[in-house]
């Protein structure tokens, strides 16, 4: 099974959705005992920084997602994806659960540049997976890593920016690929490789 977990985000029906054209088996739950069977876990993201993490550690999660993301695959998205980091400017006294060390930055006006960067942006890879083609983004705050050899992808918005990181059994994604056609189509299913392979 793999399982959506329910902290209060949004997009959790449209990724479920998208994931069951692929794999049937695909639940959405805040129950711990349920996330601890999980193959794969999905961390979702829409909302803030600070109030996702006060939601995850609530539902006495934080300890257990710390501990496990990684030897269980995961993919976050967006918000998701930036809660596995380390800090964020968005939420400075909040810690995030530092499985990617580095920082989450807030986006600036930089060369004209509207934020927030909403809409359809085409991805740079630089590393397999090769993910290609356009994709939907909607943030005002992205990932630096500290390892930059996590980066699997770029997207162009007044400058480079992390779209994809790969660590592991762990992959993230500035962009919703529940909303991006092929190049979430793709994301999903390398995603279900790994959770196959390991299962």
């Amino acid at each position: 099974m793999i399982t959506i977990v329910d902290y209060g985000t949004g997009n959790l029906r449209s990724i479920q959705k998208s994931l069951e054209r692929f794999y049937p088996k695909v639940e959405i739950t805040k129950e711990l005992a349920l996330i601890k069977k999980a193959s794969g876990i999905i961390l979702p993201g829409v909302g803030a920084f600070g109030d996702a993490i006060e939601e995850i550690q609530e539902m006495g999660l934080f300890n257990f997602l710390k501990a496990s993301i990684g030897k269980i695959p995961t993919l976050g998205i967006c918000l998701g994806m930036q809660l596995m980091f380390s800090t964020s400017e968005e939420s400075l006294n909040t810690d995030g659960l530092d499985i990617i060390s580095g920082n989450v930055l807030k986006l600036n006006n930089m060369n004209s540049v509207r934020i927030p960067h909403t809409g359809w942006n085409r991805l740079i890879p630089v590393s397999k997976p090769i993910v290609t083609g356009y994709a939907y983004f909607n943030h005002s705050y992205y990932c630096i890593p500290n390892d930059i050899n996590v980066i699997n992808s770029y997207v162009l918005h007044g400058k480079y920016i992390p779209s994809i990181i790969k660590k592991g059994n762990i992959l993230g994604t500035q962009f919703h690929p529940e909303k991006s056609k092929e190049a979430g189509n793709t994301i999903f299913n390398y995603f279900l490789s790994i959770v196959k392979s390991k299962n």
